[in-house]
């Protein structure tokens, strides 16, 4: 950059009413509106080099690093162009907000904002809004009055007030309750009092709040004519000032956020109204995430329910309401390969009811769909252990799971069926076998391996089944491997 051309850009530049520095790298030279130097302390000339600037140390607002004035110039900002900082002077401290900028030609500028005098209680707020924050992010059901409460706290005293509150509307959205209140030493409590007020005693109130989301009164005396219910309120509670955010979620007004003073009137600042505004938005949020978690957890249970229902109605056989052929099958696969590794023995029961055709021909079907469903229920009662399983295998035939049951077990497993079965006393005098309803009971007991099949198991239990039924029915059978004789073993 020419001299020329860099002496008519700091013209232009030294006249804004800031703060303004601008380095020249081509001259290696700062330059310094007469802002700057007064709060820099440096003394008047043209031209400024780093060493001119040794002796002023900034601080970082957020991350408390510090660091020279010449540094902000050099690769200081890089991600973003403007960073507030804090300068120590010897009765105060500054709060700056710099802005950092790059020029043609190799120059770059910054421009400062004097933001606050003294920064000791904008610190002390900061980490009030930091704690509050914190504690908002994730909030639960079970811990919202504990933060709520520590943010009307943390307000009220930053805003000098005498109580803070936080107010909900009802769901009809005609009344308000206080939920949630802070008081200052000595000064009265009024949430129990403030419960299902209608907002039709504070129209001026809500009118208000309906349009600007805000209502701010440094002396209630003043209060128009208008507002005249809100007066006849407010000092009947002894307020003489009141400042109230509204809270929203999206659009809607939900409520508000309020400070009031009792012990003497306050003429609340923007930064009471700013800080107010904060504190309301983060509750806002933190209520809208709380609805938006209480939501997904009903819609995720919701999503439960179905499953199961869904999944229930896959694997249970509509008549009988136990488990269907699907879900017999499934259970068989699963339970033969965990009790092939375990090396335990498991069973399976195969039992049809003796002459059911005869019972339906000669009854009724809907009679006969009664029985089957009194044997069902009768078969799932049995099985009392978690991984026994009774299932419909088809039309009267019925299937029975029992992981971890040798043969000795399973046959008096049979024999209890039977029992079972005959207390029912469902009258059949159209069988041969008996007067009463009964089964006709197979099964197959062994100790699987890896390459044990489903289809190998049901196989065998089958063929017992057959041969209990060709030798007279109501009877149980064990499959035995075939020998020369037989293969199959009779009880």
């Amino acid at each position: 950059m020419s001299n020329n051309l860099s002496n008519e850009i700091w013209r232009n530049l030294e006249l804004l009413p800031f703060c303004v520095l601008l380095y020249d790298a081509n001259e290696n030279i700062f330059k310094v509106n007469s802002q700057a130097q007064g709060l820099f302390g440096l003394r008047n000339k043209s031209h400024f080099n780093k060493i001119d600037f040794s002796h002023i140390t900034l601080t970082n607002h957020h991350s408390k690093k510090e660091l020279l004035v010449e540094e902000l110039f050099f690769d200081y900002f890089t991600a973003n162009n403007q960073c507030q900082f804090v300068l120590s002077k010897q009765v105060s401290k500054l709060l700056l907000n710099v802005k950092f900028a790059k020029l043609p030609n190799s120059s770059s500028i910054i421009i400062i904002d004097v933001l606050n005098n003294n920064v000791d209680e904008q610190y002390d707020f900061d980490n009030i809004i930091s704690n509050i924050s914190t504690d908002l992010i994730d909030i639960q059901n079970d811990d919202v009055a504990k933060h709520i409460n520590y943010a009307l706290k943390a307000i009220g005293t930053v805003c000098h007030a005498d109580r803070s509150y936080l107010f909900k509307f009802a769901e009809d959205g005609k009344t308000i309750n206080n939920t949630h209140e802070w008081v200052n030493n000595d000064i009265q409590a009024f949430k129990e009092d403030l419960q299902n007020l209608p907002k039709s005693d504070l129209p001026y109130f809500f009118s208000l709040m309906a349009r600007t989301h805000l209502f701010r009164v440094n002396d209630v005396t003043s209060l128009p004519i208008q507002a005249m219910s809100e007066k006849t309120i407010f000092q009947r509670q002894k307020i003489k000032s009141v400042l109230c955010i509204g809270l929203r979620y999206d659009k809607d007004l939900v409520g508000f956020i309020g400070c009031d003073c009792v012990v003497q009137k306050r003429n609340w600042t923007d930064l009471d109204l700013i800080r107010l505004r904060l504190v309301g938005e983060m509750l806002a949020n933190a209520f809208k995430n709380l609805n938006y978690k209480q939501e997904l957890q009903q819609t995720q249970q919701q999503l439960i329910n179905a499953n199961q229902k869904l999944n229930k109605q896959v694997n249970t056989d509509g008549l009988t309401n136990i488990a269907n052929r699907r879900c017999f099958d499934q259970t068989l696969k699963c339970e033969i390969k965990r009790c092939a590794r375990n090396k335990e023995p498991i069973s399976l029961i195969m039992c049809d009811i003796d002459f059911f055709k005869r019972y339906n021909d000669n009854y009724g079907h809907q009679l006969g769909d009664e029985v089957l469903k009194r044997v069902a229920k009768a078969l799932h009662n049995i099985c009392k252990r978690e991984g026994d399983l009774a299932a419909r295998f088809g039309g009267e035939e019925f299937a029975i799971v029992l992981p971890a049951v040798d043969t000795e077990h399973c046959q008096r497993f049979a024999v209890l069926i039977q029992e079972k079965i005959a207390e029912l006393a469902i009258e059949h005098n159209f069988s041969s076998a008996s007067n009463y309803l009964s089964l006709s009971i197979g099964f197959y007991s062994l100790i699987p391996n890896q390459k044990t099949t489903s289809k190998e198991v049901i196989t065998n239990a089958d063929i017992a089944l057959y041969n209990a039924k060709e030798t007279g029915r109501n009877k149980i059978a064990s499959f035995k491997k075939p020998t020369k004789s037989a293969r199959y073993s009779e009880f």
